[in-house]
């Protein structure tokens, strides 16, 4: 037996309503811990460092865990001397003859613990970077050959804010 186009047309406005009536679902509160699960494209690296792993599948995996200094412009990703501040407050002019940068730290930026990034931890990274201790591996450290460590700056010369 067929129904009427007239009982279809009520079962769909029924329907309708119904759902429109509905109300919407309340938004789940966020909590904090918990397990991430994600793929990472490859076999599994042999850690998480995003200092010691340099391959492709592991960087773009780890990628959005991690701030940097600075980074490559997204509106114009291909350029390699485009660059946009990701922790620091405005890009640097060159003193020197070109050989010193003073970069400024964005205030408030914490770690996942809750703690302050401060010009040292950075300081430190860059460090750890290019001079690793004897027996840890820095893919990217040949990058930097150029840095003389000699004439380094200690701590007190980086500026938080």
């Amino acid at each position: 037996m067929m129904m009427s186009a007239t009982w279809v047309a009520v079962g769909v406005a029924i329907l309708v309503a119904a759902t429109a009536a509905a109300a919407p679902p309340e938004e789940e509160a966020g909590k904090r811990g918990g397990t991430l699960t994600y793929t990472i494209p490859a076999d599994a690296p042999p850690s998480f460092d995003g200092h010691r792993e340099g391959t492709f599948a592991t960087l773009h995996a780890m990628a959005p865990f991690y701030s940097v200094l600075i980074r490559v412009n997204p509106e114009n990703p291909s350029s390699t001397t485009d660059f946009v501040c990701d922790l620091c407050t405005a890009m640097p002019q060159p003193t020197d003859d070109g050989t010193t940068y003073t970069f400024k730290i964005r205030e408030g930026v914490r770690f996942h613990d809750g703690s302050l990034l401060t010009a040292a931890d950075v300081a430190a990274s860059w460090e750890h970077i290019i001079h690793p201790p004897q027996g840890v591996l820095s893919p990217r450290q040949s990058w930097y050959t150029m840095v003389d460590r000699s004439q380094r700056r200690t701590r007190r010369h980086w500026s938080s804010g």
